[in-house]
C-alpha cells in the first residue's frame, strides 16, 4: 500500500497531465462536431431541430445513461484499464462517423462515442479523489478543466480549418486519430491509486447495489439542490456551445475557417479562469467548502451581463469582446462546481456521485439546451432570418442566472454534508 501511495505522490504531475489530456481530446471531439454542424447539415440536409439532436439530445441521454453503469465500474475495477479503453473506442467511433453515409448511420456512431466518452468524468474525478488531498483538489481539477477548454478551444480551430481544408469527413477522421496513441500512454504509464489514501483511511470498492446507492445520494441535501443547479448550468453551456457557431457564421458572416479561429480564442479566454478558479477555490477551502459554492455564484453574476450583450452586439468586434469576457469570468465555475460534488462524495462513490451529476445536468440540460435552442430558433427564423440567433442565444443567460440562485441554496447545507462523506 504505501508503495504504490509513494508512486502516486511521484507521478502527481504527470498523472494530472494525462487526465488533463484526456479531458482535451473528449473536448476536440465534442467541439469539432459542433464547429462542423452547418457543413453537415448542407450536406445531409436536414433542419436545425434535428442537428440540435445530433449534437445535443442524443448524445446527451446516452452519455447520461451510460455515465451510471460505467461509473459503477469506474468505483469496483481498476479505473486506469477503463479509461484507457474509453478513450480507444470514442477516438475510433470518431474516426468512423467521417465515413457516415447519411443521418441515420452519423446518429448511431455518435451513440458509440457518447457511451464511450461517458466514462472519462467518473473516472477521472474518482482518480483526482485519491491522487491530490483535499486542499488541492480545485487545483488538480482546475488543470483538468484547462485540458477540456483548450479542448474545445482547440476543437474549434482545427474543425474550422480542417473542413475548409479537407471537408467534414476528413476532418473527423483526423481528429480521432490523436485519441488512439494517448489510449495506449494512459495504460503504461498511470498507476491505479489506492481508494480513500487522501482521506485518512482505505475505502474499499464500492459494492452497494444501486436503489441503496441511489438512496444513499438523496439523503445527503446539498446534492438534489446542487444537481437542479447543474441542470440550468449544463442547459447554458451546452446550448450556447452549440449555437455559437452557427450565430457567428449566419449573423456576422465568418467563414468556417474564421469563425473557428475566433470561437477558439474566445474559449481559450476560459483557460486562466480555470486555474485561478482552481487556487481560489483550495485557498477558500480552508475557510470552509460553501466558499466553493459562494465562488461559482459570484463569477455567473460577474458574467451573465456580458452574456446578453455578445449576442445583441450589432458589430462583431463588440460581439467578440464581450464574448471574451463573459468566458474569462465565467469559466472557472466548472472548476467550483467539481470541488462542490467530490466534497460531499463518500471517496468510494465519487465516480458514481459524478455520474449522477451527468446524468441529471445532461438528460435534462444538455440534452434540453441544444434541443431547445433549435427549435425556439426555427421558430423565430420565419420573422428575424439569419438574425434569430441574436435573440434565441439569450436563454443561455437566463439558465445561467436561476443556477446561480440554486447553487447559493445549497450553500446552506453543504458544511455538514462534507464532514459527514469525511466520516463514511
Amino acid at each position: 500500500m504505501r508503495d504504490i501511495d509513494q508512486i502516486v505522490a511521484r507521478r502527481r504531475g504527470w498523472i494530472t497531465l494525462l487526465l488533463a489530456l484526456v479531458a482535451l481530446l473528449a473536448a476536440i471531439d465534442r467541439q469539432a462536431f459542433a464547429v462542423l454542424l452547418v457543413p453537415i447539415q448542407r450536406d445531409l440536409k436536414v433542419s436545425d431541430a434535428a442537428m440540435g439532436a445530433l449534437t445535443g439530445a442524443t448524445f446527451a441521454v446516452v452519455y447520461a445513461l451510460m455515465a451510471l453503469p460505467l461509473a459503477r465500474l469506474a468505483d469496483r475495477i481498476n479505473r486506469r484499464n477503463l479509461l484507457a479503453g474509453a478513450v480507444a473506442i470514442w477516438s475510433a467511433a470518431t474516426m468512423l462517423c467521417g465515413a457516415a453515409s447519411g443521418y441515420l448511420s452519423l446518429l448511431l456512431i455518435r451513440i458509440g462515442v457518447a457511451g464511450a466518452e461517458s466514462a472519462q468524468m467518473p473516472t477521472t474525478m474518482s482518480l483526482i479523489g485519491d491522487v491530490a488531498p483535499p486542499v488541492q483538489r480545485g487545483g488538480t481539477i482546475g488543470w483538468v478543466i484547462v485540458g477540456s477548454t483548450a479542448g474545445y478551444s482547440l476543437g474549434s480551430i482545427l474543425a474550422g480549418w480542417l473542413n475548409d481544408a479537407v471537408n467534414w469527413r476528413g476532418a473527423l477522421m483526423i481528429v480521432g486519430l490523436p485519441g488512439l496513441l494517448l489510449s495506449a500512454l494512459v495504460m503504461l504509464t498511470l498507476p491505479e491509486p489506492r481508494r480513500g489514501a487522501q482521506d485518512g483511511a482505505a475505502a474499499p470498492p464500492v459494492q452497494e447495489p444501486l436503489i441503496p446507492a441511489l438512496r444513499r445520494c438523496a439523503a445527503i441535501p446539498t446534492l438534489a439542490v446542487f444537481a437542479l443547479g447543474n441542470v440550468f448550468l449544463q442547459a447554458c453551456y451546452q446550448g450556447w456551445l452549440v449555437w455559437v457557431p452557427p450565430f457567428l457564421m449566419r449573423v456576422h458572416g465568418l467563414s468556417s475557417t474564421r469563425m473557428g479561429a475566433v470561437f477558439g480564442g474566445v474559449i481559450g479566454a476560459s483557460m486562466l479562469s480555470n486555474i485561478v478558479a482552481g487556487v481560489l477555490s483550495d485557498r477558500l477551502a480552508r475557510r470552509g467548502p460553501r466558499w466553493s459554492l459562494y465562488l461559482c455564484c459570484i463569477m455567473i453574476a460577474v458574467s451573465s451581463p456580458f452574456l446578453i450583450a455578445s449576442s445583441l452586439m450589432p458589430g462583431l468586434a463588440g460581439a467578440i469582446a464581450c464574448l471574451v469576457v463573459y468566458t474569462f469570468t465565467s469559466g472557472g465555475i466548472t472548476t467550483a462546481a467539481a470541488v462542490v460534488y467530490l466534497s460531499v462524495a463518500p471517496p468510494q462513490m465519487r465516480g458514481f456521485v459524478t455520474a449522477l451529476m451527468a446524468l441529471v445536468g445532461n438528460v435534462v440540460g444538455a440534452l434540453g439546451g441544444p434541443l431547445l435552442f433549435g427549435a425556439c430558433n426555427d421558430v423565430l427564423k420565419l420573422t428575424f432570418g439569419d438574425q434569430s440567433l441574436r435573440y434565441t442565444l439569450l436563454l443561455a443567460p437566463a439558465m445561467f442566472l436561476v443556477a446561480g440562485g440554486l447553487f447559493l441554496l445549497a450553500s446552506r447545507t453543504i458544511e455538514a454534508d462534507v464532514k459527514a462523506a469525511r466520516a463514511g
